[in-house]
Formats: C-alpha cells, sequence, structure tokens
C-alpha cells in the first residue's frame, strides 16, 4: 500500500467515522427475503451514499493537489463493497453460495449492466469508473477560483458521488429482486 492510500484511508476513517457518524459495514448480510427487507437495506445504502458523498465534497474544498483524487478514488472502492454488503451480494458471499445461484446473481449483474456486483472490488476494475472521475476532477479544477469556484467543486463532488452510489443502489436491488 503506498503512502498515498495510506493518508487517504486515515483521512477517510478519521473524518468519515467520527465527524460524519458513517457506519462502518463490517458484517455482510444475507440476501433479503421480503419487500421490507429490500426497503429497509434501500434506506440503510442511501444513507451511508449521502454521508459519504458529503465526505467527498468536503475534500474536495481542500487545496492539496491530488487529495480529492484519491479520497474520492477510496471513497468509490468503499460505497460499492459496503453497497454489495447491505444487500448481500458480497464477493466472498456470491462465491459460497450454490453453482445455480452465484450464476443467477452474475446473470442478474450482467442484466444490470453492473461489473461490481459479486466480484471483488479492486484498483484494476475502479478504473473503468476513472474515466467519469477524471471528467468530474477536471471540472473540479474551479476550486483554484476562490469562494465561488471551491463551492461548485464541491456540490459537483456531491453530485457525482451521490449520483454513483444510488446508481449501484438501484442495480443492487433490481438483482436482489430478480433473484429472491
Amino acid at each position: 500500500m503506498g503512502i498515498k492510500n495510506k493518508v487517504t484511508n486515515k483521512f477517510t476513517q478519521k473524518v468519515g467515522n467520527k465527524v460524519l457518524n458513517i457506519e462502518e459495514i463490517s458484517e455482510k448480510s444475507n440476501l433479503p427475503v421480503t419487500s421490507d427487507d429490500i426497503a429497509e437495506r434501500r434506506q440503510r445504502a442511501q444513507t451511508l451514499v449521502k454521508k459519504k458523498s458529503m465526505l467527498s465534497s468536503g475534500v474536495s474544498v481542500v487545496p492539496i493537489p491530488g487529495l480529492d483524487f484519491g479520497v474520492d478514488i477510496k471513497l468509490m472502492k468503499d460505497i460499492i463493497e459496503d453497497i454489495n454488503k447491505i444487500y448481500g451480494v458480497d464477493h466472498n458471499q456470491v462465491s459460497t453460495m450454490g453453482d445455480d445461484m452465484r450464476e443467477r446473481v452474475f446473470a442478474a449483474a450482467a442484466v444490470q449492466g453492473s461489473q461490481f456486483i459479486g466480484k471483488k472490488i479492486s484498483e484494476a476494475l475502479l478504473k473503468m469508473v476513472v474515466k467519469d472521475v477524471a471528467k468530474r476532477v477536471a471540472a473540479k479544477q474551479t476550486k483554484w477560483f476562490p469562494i465561488v469556484g471551491q463551492a461548485i467543486s464541491a456540490s459537483l463532488s456531491y453530485y457525482f458521488m451521490k449520483k454513483m452510489g444510488d446508481e449501484h443502489i438501484e442495480k443492487c436491488e433490481k438483482v436482489v429482486k430478480e433473484i429472491v
């Protein structure tokens, strides 16, 4: 793990967990079985996405070159992994399922167009998302214009992180509804 990763990990953990009271998703859930269970998981995932989007927004105004990009990549990976755990479609959970169920999960994920459901999220896999992030970082360069630029940068950061998280929630929910 490089020094940049250590800094972004430590920063997101301290600020995210302590200041924003972001829930740490350590336990993996089983697949939901009722519509009430799915609704509860949606609520939990949306709360997580909102808080991590706020963290991304806050970091985007810090004038340290590259910090916002590193934190955004870390937050994207965390959001995707945490949502997968919440919905019970984490890599480790899917790999322990029977062949039939595992194939159903992967088929449903392919229909939704998600490369992140049921698979291990690595930096290499996130490189597919970097194109979107690169556009966002280019747009966030307005932060070098005092006050107004920082407000625009923070707004864009929140919007794009929340959009990515909400889209992943939708895909996970559709996959879960299809296989349950």
